[in-house]
């Protein structure tokens, strides 16, 4: 197999985020079962990267740093000479920058993740002209594609509806999770978990969220239920950028919930293990999501999950949650009162959530992924 990746979320803004975790953990899974394939990589100028493939060769190219509203067009006229400059019978199209139309000759399989900017018009209508129309060329491209990558059913049924793609030219391949460190084992030492709590300023009973302050996770109807379960219990907040976020501030002083809102900021990888074995329960109610990787990493280390039974958080969470309607701050309060005053369900669902959990593994991913490259080329 001869391919080129499009290795730039991994440098990007993107690199921090799920695309980001994504596109790392599933070609460093890959690396090991291509070692004999060639591998052109196209890379940002002057970003180190750290070597991938066996067999690696790159094709860099220069997109400004800050954000740009104007960047798609750059990629709309470069990538199709670059990709045919690699000599390559296929193209890994790895973010909506990335898409285009097969070059002669060269076959292209793009992965799809969400489709967030048209399923909530609101998030369309508040960017720039530029930022609109380069997402609407961009999407509609994966018409095109020899094949679509979904993370989940819910993103390729949202293709298929949406924009239109061939159900026929669509597979689905969960991403996975890092079980190395999120399991049971390293959820439950004591020492570890002790030390990671009084760090945040942890103590006592606690509900946990990871995640997002944006509209989409759905933390206002979090904090409105939450004055319905006992007040002992605490509400952590693992969220870069809660601290500063004046309208998440406003949530908490219009319930009062001042003294039962702990926010941690920013928490290394390395740290939520012990957050998660700590909670009563791992609470992700969101509106939208292409796949849901907090979920997957909550139940690997054993805390109950309560999520939304919209988009693709069913297929994370299997019989293994709780699932609530996202719009009903009644339907989220009664599944932290229950999941708060239950300690048998909190076992079961504990026990239930690991199995399900280990379902989804970057080995598994990659495999999956590079079984549908080469049937695309054979």
């Amino acid at each position: 197999m001869n391919m080129c990746i499009d290795a730039r979320p991994i440098q990007n803004a993107h690199r921090t985020r799920g695309i980001g975790v994504l596109l790392s953990n599933l070609l460093a899974s890959m690396g090991r079962l291509v070692a004999g394939d060639r591998v052109t990589l196209i890379t940002l100028r002057g970003k180190e990267l750290t070597r991938l493939f066996l067999r690696e060769a790159h094709l860099e190219t220069r997109r400004i740093d800050r954000p740009n509203r104007f960047n798609w067009i750059a990629d709309h006229l470069l990538l199709p000479r670059l990709v045919r400059e690699s000599g390559v019978d296929l193209f890994l199209a790895t973010d909506m920058n990335s898409y285009l139309v097969p070059p002669v000759g060269v076959k292209v399989v793009s992965l799809a993740y969400d489709l967030i900017p048209f399923i909530f018009p609101e998030v369309m209508a508040s960017q720039p002209l530029p930022v609109r129309i380069g997402w609407r060329i961009n999407f509609r491209k994966l018409t095109a594609s020899d094949l679509v990558i979904a993370i989940s059913r819910a993103t390729r049924d949202d293709l298929v509806r949406i924009m239109g793609v061939d159900p026929d030219r669509i597979r689905v391949v969960y991403p996975g999770i890092d079980h190395a460190l999120f399991n049971r084992t390293n959820a439950s030492d004591p020492a570890r978990a002790g030390e990671v709590r009084e760090r945040y300023g942890i103590s006592g009973r606690y509900l946990l969220y990871v995640g997002d302050s944006e509209w989409r996770k759905n933390l206002r109807r979090c904090l409105e239920a939450l004055r319905g379960v006992d007040r002992r219990v605490k509400l952590v907040l693992v969220c870069g950028r809660a601290l500063t976020d004046d309208r998440l501030q406003g949530w908490i002083s219009e319930y009062g919930l001042g003294d039962r809102i702990i926010l941690t900021g920013f928490v290394p990888d390395a740290d939520l293990p012990s957050l998660y074995g700590g909670a009563e329960a791992f609470l992700f109610p969101s509106l939208y999501e292409g796949f849901g990787l907090p979920v997957a990493e909550a139940m690997a280390c054993g805390c109950p999950v309560i999520t939304s039974s919209v988009s693709s958080l069913p297929e994370v969470a299997g019989d293994a949650g709780l699932l609530v309607n996202p719009a009903s701050v009644d339907d989220i309060r009664e599944a932290m009162v229950r999941l708060v005053e239950d300690e048998a369900l909190r076992r079961r669902m504990a026990t239930d959530g690991v199995a399900q959990a280990a379902r989804f593994t970057w080995e598994r991913t990659a495999a999956e992924t590079v079984g549908l490259l080469r049937g695309v080329l054979s």
